[in-house]
C-alpha cells in the first residue's frame, strides 16, 4: 500500500495543501486518513484516487522510479518553548543546533519565532545580524504578512541564511527574526498554519528543524503547535521561571481541544538549564518535578549549569565548544545533554 502525506495529496490533485485541509474538515465524503503520524495524516493512494475520480478531478500519480536522498529525508521539527522568558531557550536552541551540524553531521535549520530575535543574534553574531537588518534582507515576519494582490507570496527558501555549509553535506542554516514580527502576527490571526505548510516544502532538505518560540502566547505559539513534532521545555530553576510550565501545559491542552482532528506535538521533555546548587534552585526543581510527574512529562537526565562562555559565544556567533576559554567541564556537560536530545528524537 502506497501512502501519501498532505503535501503529496495536494501535488497529485494539482491543488494547494490548504485546499486539501479544507476538504478534510468540510467534506464528509473526503477519505479519512489511515493514520495520524507525528509528521501529519497519511492516506492510501487508492482512497484518494477513488475520491478524486468521483469528483472528476485530474489525478497525476507521483513518479517513484527515482528517489533522491533529499526525498527520503524528512526533518524532525522540535519547538523550544516555555511561557516564561529568560530560561535560556535561544542559547539552548543555538548550541543544540550547532552540535547537531558539527558533531553529528546533520543538516540543521533553526527558525527564530521570537520578535526579540535572540537566536538570530546568537547564531549570526551581532555584527552579521546588524548587516542583515541594514540590508533589509527578508526574515520570518515576511512569511506572516498579508498577501498583496497581484504579488507572488514569498517562498520560505528566500528567508534562509546559510550560516555554515560543510563539505560533508551537513549544515547549520537559520531563518532569522526581527522586531517587526510582533506587528506582522497581529494581522495573521487566520494564518497559523502558514509556518507548517511552508516548512513541509523544505523538510526533505534537513534532519532537524528547531523552532525558538516566543515566551508569550500568540499566533506564533499556535503556528509552532501546528508545525512541531515535539516540544522541548527549557526551565531555569527559579520561581518566576518555573511558573511558565503550568501555563504551557494549559496552552497545549487548549490547542488539543480546539483542534481535535489535527496532530499535535508531544512533549519531548523538560531540560533544566542554568542550574546551580542554590537553595532556591533545589526548591524550584522539586516543584517542576512534581508538576512533571502529575502530567507524565519526561525530564532530561542531563542538565546545563551556568557558564559565562555562553554569552561570550553569542557575541561572536559561536557555540560553546568553539568559544575561547570555555571550560572542558562545560563543554562535556553540553555534549552529554546534546547526545541525549538527539537520541530522544531518533537522530
Amino acid at each position: 500500500m502506497e501512502l501519501l502525506g498532505l503535501a503529496e495529496v495536494a501535488d497529485m490533485l494539482g491543488v494547494t495543501k490548504q485546499n486539501v485541509a479544507n476538504w478534510r474538515s468540510r467534506r464528509e465524503d473526503f477519505p479519512a486518513p489511515i493514520a495520524n503520524l507525528k509528521s501529519g495524516p497519511v492516506w492510501s493512494t487508492d482512497s484518494i484516487v477513488d475520491w478524486a475520480e468521483r469528483e472528476e478531478l485530474t489525478v497525476t500519480l507521483p513518479d517513484r522510479t527515482e528517489e533522491s536522498e533529499s526525498s527520503q529525508r524528512r526533518a524532525t521539527v522540535v519547538a523550544m518553548m516555555n511561557m516564561k522568558g529568560g530560561v535560556g531557550k535561544s542559547t539552548l536552541t543555538a548550541n543544540l543546533g550547532w552540535y547537531g551540524a558539527v558533531r553529528r553531521d546533520l543538516r540543521v535549520l533553526l527558525v527564530d519565532l521570537d520578535p526579540q530575535f535572540n537566536l538570530s543574534q546568537y547564531v549570526l553574531g551581532v555584527e552579521r545580524f546588524e548587516e542583515l537588518l541594514n540590508a533589509n534582507e527578508p526574515t520570518i515576519d515576511d512569511l506572516f504578512k498579508p498577501r498583496v494582490p497581484g504579488k507572488a507570496p514569498i517562498q520560505i527558501s528566500e528567508l534562509i541564511q546559510h550560516v555554515n555549509d560543510f563539505d560533508d553535506g551537513s549544515c547549520l542554516h537559520l531563518i532569522p527574526a526581527r522586531l517587526e514580527l510582533a506587528f506582522s502576527v497581529r494581522l495573521a490571526t487566520e494564518r497559523a498554519h502558514i509556518l507548517r505548510d511552508n516548512l513541509d516544502d523544505i523538510r526533505g532538505d534537513y534532519d532537524l528543524i528547531a523552532l525558538d518560540c516566543s515566551p508569550t502566547e500568540s499566533i506564533l505559539t499556535w503556528a509552532a503547535y501546528y508545525a512541531a513534532d515535539y516540544i522541548a521545555v527549557p526551565v531555569k530553576p527559579e520561581f518566576l521561571s518555573t511558573i511558565g510550565l503550568p501555563l504551557l501545559i494549559k496552552s497545549i491542552d487548549e490547542f488539543k481541544k480546539d483542534h481535535p482532528s489535527d496532530k499535535y506535538p508531544d512533549v519531548l521533555g523538560i531540560i533544566f538549564n542554568d542550574i546551580s546548587d542554590k537553595a532556591e534552585h533545589r526548591k524550584s526543581k522539586s516543584f517542576v518535578k512534581r508538576i512533571a510527574a502529575e502530567f507524565d512529562i519526561p525530564i532530561f537526565e542531563h542538565e546545563l549549569g551556568h557558564s559565562d562562555s555562553y554569552p561570550a559565544g553569542a557575541r561572536k556567533g559561536q557555540p560553546l565548544f568553539w568559544t575561547n576559554n570555555a571550560r572542558d567541564t562545560k563543554k562535556n556537560e553540553l555534549a552529554r545533554l546534546a547526545r541525549e536530545f538527539y537520541q530522544r528524537i531518533g537522530l
